[in-house]
């Protein structure tokens, strides 16, 4: 059985859904089927706990701990993106794990994260309907789709709202496994 080990981004304020969303549906994934196993790591800068935009505290892992290959990177979005985007150091580990990741991802807002951090730049992207606007304004290397569900360019994947998070898993696993197994999962 081949391990791919999913590690997701967070920070304070994040939206509880794009992590707990894709994070179930690896879960599902590994539980439901027999040649699938994910290994999952949620992450911040500090590690310890940290609150959604919701005020759910849940566990985190600090980001400079993950070692050995990452197969995906998952950056969450949130309440407050101008404070995430502002981390240098959140910006550098994303950077440096993105570097030697097979696919990188974010959902909803998190796209601004993989913008700041320059992943973005020269590609397709979407996020959040309501920011869409803003991302192309701020990042005019960006080619944003405002229509889709999820975007896929290269190894890089942005989903539009929270339920897309969910929506973009279930792609990752069909992209891993084949349309079979997405549909069972989902």
């Amino acid at each position: 059985m081949n391990e791919r080990r999913v590690v997701i981004v967070t920070f304070d304020a994040a939206q509880i859904l794009d992590v707990t969303g894709p994070l179930e549906v690896f879960s599902t994934a590994s539980r439901f089927l027999p040649s699938v196993q994910y290994r999952t790591d949620i992450v911040t800068v500090r590690g310890g706990p940290v609150r959604a935009s919701c005020g759910l505290e849940f566990a985190t892992f600090p980001i400079h701990e993950i070692t050995g290959p990452v197969d995906t990177l998952m950056v969450a979005g949130g309440a407050d993106m101008d404070t995430a985007n502002a981390d240098e150091d959140l910006l550098h580990h994303v950077r440096l794990l993105a570097a030697d990741a097979r696919r990188v991802t974010s959902v909803c807002s998190g796209a601004f994260v993989l913008a700041a951090a320059g992943l973005l730049e020269g590609r397709r992207a979407t996020t959040h309907g309501a920011e869409c606007g803003l991302l192309a304004g701020t990042f005019a290397g960006i080619t944003v789709d405002a229509d889709a569900i999820y975007v896929h360019d290269g190894n890089v994947w942005t989903s539009a709202g929270v339920t897309a998070g969910i929506d973009l898993a279930l792609a990752l696993v069909a992209d891993d496994h084949g349309h079979g197994a997405a549909a069972t999962v989902s």
